[in-house]
């Protein structure tokens, strides 16, 4: 990333471009796996859409953002399409695991698609389901000791980090990522449920399971957001490609029905519900918020830049444009301070004395108890000692009250 930094000049520009190919690379590589499946040129085809579309409507706001999965999923999903390629190579079990690694060094979110092949391997031959873990361990160690080396001792703790959990959580997420999905949802269940007895093609049905499972369990966790169930996205689009596949040969009962013909229409057509409720539905409108968003942004940045001093960013954007130096990860340093790793009275103290010249917040301040990302001791220090200049959907900036004395 920071050797394409010296082509754009621009940090935020490149991780945004990157994401933004990286979908269409994943959707490229459903189609493929899809025809690896043996599903046909036309199924595949559409297999590679409906993911484009699954993601652009239901997963929306990760399109184009400034974050390293979608990036990820390009290996992992590569990863497979080796594998499938050859199964019965351990060369190319050994390369899907070195893919598999290389994600996994990326965002390690989607270990649902080593597991799933694991367990496939594990149903065809212990030998090479064997082989595949010794190659994914000796790669993980490779690839930890470089980070190490590269990124510095604190690695495993970083990733290791504990965080607050909650089980509720997770039908919550379920809910926000299928429930606008229902009908393709249980496309893809019905379609998982026909295969999982054919060798070919059951990994597509292992892939789905492992992804609820992972996927669900990693979201419970605070700050963990529907990217936790991305592989479960696109096990749905590889699915639903063998479901227009079988729609077309006729070789399921239901599919010599005239309707059969229309799936990929149907299926296609019940996207518009994520998408209406996504509301951008209105390409117009969302270009018109997205300019306004920029220009808040803006002034956000203006009004940080223009106080003398330190700031206090939950947004750790605003304050890298606002050329404040950076003294304090409020998400990291919040899950720290819950499990006892770190002090929060020397940030609460520095409130206090009021030594920030001013302090970012999503949100106006209701309840000290109301964010992710500060403990509510620093929230209630703000409170009693910062009153906020500057407010609007997007942020608040508290300066300090002795600036109005």
């Amino acid at each position: 990333m920071a050797q394409l930094h010296r082509l754009t000049h621009d940090y935020l520009f490149t991780a945004r471009a990157v994401s933004l190919l990286s979908v269409l690379a994943c959707s490229v590589l459903v189609g493929a796996i899809v025809r690896s499946l043996g599903g046909a040129w036309q199924a595949s085809s559409l297999a590679a859409f409906y993911c484009l579309a699954l993601f652009c409507t239901n997963a929306n706001t990760y399109v184009g953002q400034d974050d390293p999965q979608m990036f990820a999923q390009v290996f992992f999903l590569a990863g497979l399409l080796v594998y499938l390629q050859k199964r019965e190579s351990l060369f190319a079990i050994a390369c899907a695991a070195m893919f598999f690694v290389v994600g996994g060094c990326i965002k390690h979110n989607p270990i649902d698609f080593p597991l799933a092949l694991l367990l496939e391997l594990t149903l065809i031959s212990l030998h090479r389901a064997l082989w595949f873990s010794a190659c994914g361990i000796l790669f993980a160690g490779v690839a930890v000791a470089l980070n190490i080396h590269y990124g510095g001792p604190a690695f495993l703790g970083q990733l290791l980090a504990p965080r607050d959990y909650q089980a509720s959580k997770i039908f919550y997420q379920m809910l926000n990522v299928f429930g606008p999905l229902l009908f393709p949802f249980c496309i893809a269940i019905y379609t998982a449920f026909k295969v999982r007895k054919d060798g070919t093609r059951r990994i597509a049905a292992i892939l789905l399971a492992t992804s609820l499972v992972v996927g669900g369990y990693f979201s419970g966790g605070q700050g963990v957001s529907i990217n936790a169930l991305f592989t479960a996205l696109l096990a749905t689009a590889i699915l639903i490609g063998l479901f227009f596949s079988e729609a077309s040969s006729a070789q399921w009962r239901w599919a010599e029905h005239p309707i059969a013909g229309y799936a990929p229409l149907l299926l296609f057509s019940w996207l518009l519900i994520p998408l209406i409720i996504s509301g951008n539905w209105n390409p117009l409108r969302s270009l018109r918020e997205i300019a306004m968003a920029q220009q808040r942004f803006d002034e956000d940045v203006e009004l940080l830049r223009a106080q003398s001093g330190p700031a206090l960013c939950e947004s750790l954007l605003r304050c890298y444009f606002a050329d404040k130096p950076y003294s304090y990860d409020p998400f990291n340093a919040t899950r720290l301070i819950q499990f006892g790793k770190l002090n929060a009275s020397v940030i609460v103290e520095d409130v206090r004395q009021q030594k920030f010249a001013a302090i970012q917040l999503s949100e106006p301040i209701r309840t000290e108890r109301d964010s992710e990302r500060f403990d509510p001791t620093i929230m209630a220090a703000i409170k009693m000692n910062y009153f906020p200049a500057l407010e609007h959907k997007d942020a608040v900036i508290y300066i300090p009250k002795s600036a109005f004395d």
